[in-house]
């Protein structure tokens, strides 16, 4: 009797290993390998999730669930699934260069050139995977290179004309509620319109302290030169240093900047603070961004402007082959550190949105439309109302990149401010021809 029962039990076991199936032979395996194919990429990735627990360690599920990750931007889980699938077979080629794809997603550029190295001088590697391999090796080389340091530079030429170098007023006088008359205005306070010729300098940094944080330092520059009205000839600068950490999720970024204005050769003003931001890749075409401000602005011409400013911006961008679109709101608010000047306080909500269209490697066009509301919170000392102003501003562009190194570019730009108090309102168009060369 015991005999017979062994007997059934070792036919019950080997009935199940018969009926058991690997990945390859099951249809699980045809169907995602047919949405793999078809780019049904979250479709696909919603299938492997599902199958992982039955068939994760298996050589042909763990490759397609590397594909489909890789495709998703799930880049840690793309390298988990490659490094099981190499492990198990080391001479799959295959495997092997989408495992040096996945440490490439992932920013492990030694990794990548230790495998495409490896991979490129196997004898019996195909020509077109080795090219592939060849490729990769290249561009990890030159992104090991710029984590380490990478510097860029520019100088540009820009010659331009500008309908309202002052932002004045077309107004020739006034109503002016504190004298209860009315008082010609000077030639300052009016629209001056004028041609100008400005030089420009750009430069960026970035030293990566690991494979995911790094810190960062862009710096511009600009000088204009008025034809008649040397007045207002101005430079400012600009600065900013961060620090970037990249986490599976998210990435953030705190860092200072500093702006800092001069006009007609006389130090005027320096805006400069904190920031902090937050960013989040959902994949290869969204990405959605947040930063915080909080600084002050420092007058050295006269004190009464200075102000404590705080500002919070959210953006959304949407990139597709051609075309890249963003869409910013903006909250802002400058306070007077003076009760004398606290009229110049104010609070600014802006949207903007801006459109990029690539027509070729050369010509690239770009449009920008914004709306700004400024709502000032205490009384005007001389007009005896709060101040109140909506501004329109429109900016197009063309740019075309000769090469690496020179690029051109024609711009317009139109703003429209409406106020309660007539001496603020205005019109202002810019049209402007620069030249850039890049180093």
């Amino acid at each position: 009797m015991k005999k017979l029962l062994s007997v059934i039990f070792l036919l019950l076991l080997t009935s199940k290993a018969i009926d058991a199936k690997t990945f390859r032979q099951s249809s699980d395996f045809n169907q995602l390998k047919q949405k793999i194919t078809l780019n049904e990429n979250e479709s696909a990735w919603r299938e492997a999730t599902k199958l992982e627990n039955e068939y994760l360690g298996d050589v042909d599920f763990d490759f397609l669930y590397g594909l489909v990750a890789l495709k998703v931007q799930e880049h840690e889980r793309a390298v988990y699934a490659f490094e099981r699938v190499v492990a198990n077979k080391p001479n799959w080629l295959d495997a092997q260069y989408y495992l040096a794809s996945a440490y490439y997603s992932t920013k492990n550029y030694h990794a990548a050139i230790e495998i495409t190295e490896s991979l490129s001088q196997v004898d019996t590697i195909s020509s077109t995977l080795k090219e592939s391999a060849v490729n990769l090796h290249n561009i990890s080389v030159a992104a090991l290179d710029k984590q380490s340091l990478f510097i860029a530079q520019s100088v540009g030429v820009h010659l331009g004309y500008d309908s309202n170098i002052n932002a004045g007023t077309s107004e020739d006088n006034i109503f002016l509620p504190f004298l209860e008359q009315d008082i010609i205005l000077s030639d300052n306070s009016k629209e001056i319109s004028d041609s100008y010729l400005a030089l420009g300098y750009q430069l960026m940094a970035s030293k990566a302290l690991t494979q995911s944080s790094k810190l960062t330092f862009s710096g511009s520059s600009k000088l204009h030169y008025f034809s008649n009205e040397s007045q207002y000839n101005r430079f400012f600068v600009r600065t900013n240093l961060q620090y970037k950490q990249d986490f599976e999720a998210f990435s953030t970024s705190v860092g200072v900047r500093a702006v800092p204005l001069w006009l007609d050769g006389n130090y005027y003003r320096t805006q400069y603070g904190a920031t902090v931001g937050l960013s989040k890749t959902v994949d290869q075409q969204w990405l959605f961004s947040t930063q915080a401000f909080v600084g002050k602005s420092d007058n050295e011409i006269n004190r009464l402007l200075n102000t404590d400013d705080a500002s919070l911006q959210v953006s959304a961008q949407y990139s597709m082959q051609r075309w890249r679109h963003a869409l910013s709101l903006v909250y802002s608010q400058e306070e007077s550190e003076f009760v004398e000047s606290q009229h110049n306080s104010k609070k600014t909500s802006a949207i903007s949105y801006m459109a990029n269209f690539a027509f070729n490697q050369h010509w690239l066009a770009s449009a920008n439309i914004s709306y700004q509301h400024q709502a000032y919170q205490h009384e005007h000392p001389f007009f005896l109302e709060k101040q109140v102003d909506d501004m329109w501003l429109i900016s197009t562009s063309i740019l075309y990149k000769d090469s690496a190194r020179w690029s051109y570019q024609l711009s317009a730009n139109m703003q429209d401010k409406d106020s309660n108090l007539a001496l603020f309102s205005y019109q202002r168009a810019e049209i402007n021809l620069s030249a850039r060369m890049s180093f």
